[in-house]
């Protein structure tokens, strides 16, 4: 991997959305800073670390957050990641894009227009723009992916919403020579992630899957609206479904989904997993495990690879969607590789 580098360590980085993913990447960044930092993906790529991550904007319709600075608006909702350090970002949360009523009724909230949002995001010039948005604000996030495109900005969807994977938006930044990353963020070690691998590892041994579940239940504002909203829940499904088979190179029932909002778990979620099968002279195998995790620390290190990613395509000139890149950060991508190929292939994209 290439050295560090020296006078120009800066990737100036707007976002939408100040919750518990920008809490994450935020909070990993400094703690690295300070020399605390564990278990994150990568140190070093393309010349770049985590201490070259700066927030230079934040935008959210979030009326609690809304006014605040960074630092004081990531723990203002009751499903907030714990704070493991102190943060001084120096940003005033701005009123954000809504054009979704996906948001009705769950939290009051305050939007500005999106000349708004252009104007700012030309005042502070941003490198990379990360949709940080709740699932389901489809219009929200294809605006922000406008504006990123007619402004220069690489664009990191971490929302289920196609951007990356719409012909249509994708041609665009192709056009524009602007990168887009996308979609639908995959968590360092969340639900699929563990799912896949552990499919990819029993069928590398001989084990042939017959049928196998995936049972998320967590708090929070997202799997508030996922359980809440059939069309989001089932479509969210599907994705994650897609991800998990995509690793087997036979078909097998595969069903996998958030199933129940608890308020009092905050941000820590927990997947319950059962896999069955059967391995040598058809003798039977039955597994079951149960994951608990926080959703904000399994955003910080895919976040901050993305990040490091989209300056690194943009310092190239590389536009469109990263095909090198987004099948081992996303779950819905144009095409799907087993998760050993996705990361040579990532670790690839930075070598010179």
């Amino acid at each position: 991997m290439t050295q560090d580098r020296e006078g120009a360590c800066e990737i100036r980085v707007a976002a939408a959305g100040v919750g518990s993913s920008l809490s994450g990447m935020l909070q990993a960044a400094e703690l690295y800073r300070r020399g605390t930092a564990e278990g994150l993906l990568h140190i070093n790529l393309g010349g770049y670390s985590p201490s070259c991550v700066k927030l230079v904007a934040a935008f959210d319709v979030d009326k609690r957050k809304v006014g605040k600075s960074v630092d004081q608006a990531l723990f203002a909702d009751e499903a907030h990641l714990p704070k493991f350090t102190e943060l001084g970002t120096g940003v005033t949360v701005a009123p954000g894009v809504l054009l979704d009523d996906t948001l009705r009724d769950r939290i009051d909230t305050v939007a500005a227009h999106v000349s708004e949002v252009e104007r700012i995001l030309e005042a502070v010039r941003p490198d990379v723009f990360l949709n940080l948005v709740n699932s389901g604000m489809n219009k929200s996030t294809e605006e922000y992916a406008k504006v990123c495109a007619r402004k220069g900005v690489a664009f990191v969807n971490a929302s289920p919403t196609p951007v990356a994977t719409s012909e249509d938006l994708e041609a665009l930044f192709r056009t524009r020579k602007v990168p887009l990353l996308g979609d639908d963020l995959l968590s360092q070690i969340g639900g699929t992630v563990f799912h896949a691998v552990l499919l990819s590892l029993l069928n590398s041994r001989g084990v042939r899957i017959k049928q196998t579940y995936q049972l998320d239940v967590g708090g929070g504002l997202e799997n508030m609206l996922t359980v809440y909203d059939d069309e989001l829940r089932l479509s969210k499904r599907n994705i994650k479904s897609a991800t998990v088979a995509s690793v087997l190179p036979y078909s097998a029932a595969v069903a996998t989904g958030t199933t129940e909002y608890v308020d009092f778990m905050g941000n820590s979620r927990e997947s319950h997993f059962e896999i069955v099968g059967s391995y040598t002279l058809g003798a039977p195998i039955e597994i079951e495990i149960t994951l608990k995790s926080f959703d904000g620390a399994n955003a910080a290190g895919p976040l901050l690879d993305a990040v490091r990613a989209a300056k690194v395509a943009r310092e190239r000139g590389v536009g469109g969607a990263l095909e090198e890149v987004n099948p081992y950060l996303f779950k819905l991508v144009r095409s799907k590789v087993d998760p050993v190929s996705a990361q040579r292939a990532f670790i690839s994209f930075f070598l010179p």
